[in-house]
Order: C-alpha cells, then sequence, then structure tokens
C-alpha cells in the first residue's frame, strides 16, 4: 500500500479544528490542513498542533482551490493518493483506513456517501435528491449523496478530475468529470454527521449549483 495524505481545507473553524485534527491523528499521521485565508483563530489553533503540516492562505480562495492547494503538496511529497475531509468534524475519520484500502486496490476514485437521515434538514435532502435526479440524467451517473465532500483520489484519479471551480460547487463539478469521461469510480457510506449549518453554503448556493449542471453539460458538447 502506498503513501496517502489526508488533505483538510479549513476556513473559519477555530471551534471545531483541534477536535477534527486530533481524531485525524489517531489514524495517520500524514496530514495536510489548507487554511484558507481565516479571520478568526483557526490559523492559530492549527500552529500550535504538532505533526502536522498546515499551509496559510493570506486570502479566502474557496474550499476547490485550497483542496488543490494540499493535494498539490502531498503529491510533491510523493503521495500515492489523497484524501479529502472537511474541517468542520462531520466526517468521521474512522473511514480513512477504508479509504486507504480501497485506493491500495487499484481504486483511483472513492466518493463518501452519507445515508441522509432525519438529522439533516429537509431543504437539504430535496436539494440532493433534485440534483442526483438531474446529474443522472445528464451525465448518467446516480450517486444519491451529491455534496460529501469525504473523498479520495490516487494521484492518476486527481490528474483525471482538474476541476476548475474554487468554492462548494467542487464536489458537483467533479461528478460532472467523472460522468463526462465515464471514470470508473468506488463508493463508500459514510457516517451522517450533522453537528451545525453549513458554514458559507445557502439554499441559494445550492440552487446556483442544480443551475450550474446544465452549464457543465453544454460546455462538454
Amino acid at each position: 500500500m502506498g503513501k496517502y495524505y489526508v488533505v483538510v481545507p479549513a476556513y473559519n473553524e477555530a471551534r471545531q479544528i483541534h477536535r477534527c485534527i486530533e481524531h485525524i491523528l489517531e489514524h495517520t499521521k500524514n496530514v495536510i490542513v489548507v487554511d484558507d485565508g481565516s479571520t478568526d483563530k483557526t490559523g492559530t489553533i492549527l500552529d500550535l498542533i504538532g505533526g502536522i503540516t498546515v499551509i496559510h492562505l493570506k486570502h479566502n480562495a474557496g474550499k476547490g482551490h485550497a483542496m488543490k492547494i494540499g493535494a498539490k503538496e502531498a503529491f510533491r511529497r510523493g503521495a500515492a493518493g489523497v484524501i479529502f475531509l472537511d474541517a468542520d468534524n462531520q466526517h468521521h475519520p474512522k473511514h480513512i483506513p477504508e479509504f486507504m484500502r480501497l485506493l491500495g486496490r487499484g481504486n483511483d476514485i472513492v466518493i463518501g456517501v452519507r445515508i441522509l437521515k432525519a438529522a439533516i434538514p429537509w431543504h437539504r435532502k430535496l436539494g440532493n435528491f433534485i440534483m442526483a435526479g438531474l446529474m443522472h440524467l445528464l451525465f448518467h451517473i446516480y450517486i444519491p449523496d451529491m455534496m460529501c465532500g469525504y473523498r479520495a483520489f490516487t494521484k492518476k484519479g486527481f490528474a483525471k478530475l482538474e476541476w476548475q471551480t474554487s468554492n462548494y460547487g467542487v464536489e458537483i463539478e467533479m461528478l460532472t468529470i467523472i460522468g463526462r469521461k465515464k471514470l470508473s469510480f468506488k463508493t463508500i457510506v459514510v457516517d451522517t454527521i450533522y453537528l451545525d449549518k453549513y458554514k458559507g453554503f445557502s439554499v441559494w448556493d445550492g440552487i446556483k449549483i442544480m443551475l450550474s449542471l446544465p452549464y457543465y453539460k453544454w460546455r462538454t458538447l
């Protein structure tokens, strides 16, 4: 099995980031956190945690951009693959070994899928259902949980998913690329943890993402 890194994009997660990283370190010491221009104490807290690599961005450039920065640093260090995990403590690190095992078995793309339980607000369930249907119609790919950021790619898989989105729509663009290029992938069922509102992600953001799907389809014609 190759060496894998966990990459964590973080923006204003001072409340959760220390506990999140502590839990990740129980499963791997290869951790890169990209502080995406946080204006709270996220960066200060990260600098006090030993044994991890922290990249501080001067300005908030968006989740998609932070993910690219972290992944490229991991591959520069010789990583065979990367596992993306959100900083808000809503992705349980216990699944990290499962992602590693699937990457080690020759899978270049592994997508985490949450079981959408009652803890998730109804409007998010409805939005996810509509997006999943549109994705299947336009790109012939069906994943019941479209927005889960718990994902993993080998270096080869990452090279095939050169997304352009810099914000929270990055998860959707990844799936459109997978569908367009007919890339093979595996899914992992991950725990559903809902602690708080999604920072920086509103109902309007969800609508904009849904409206972007025809654009991604048109762009590939």
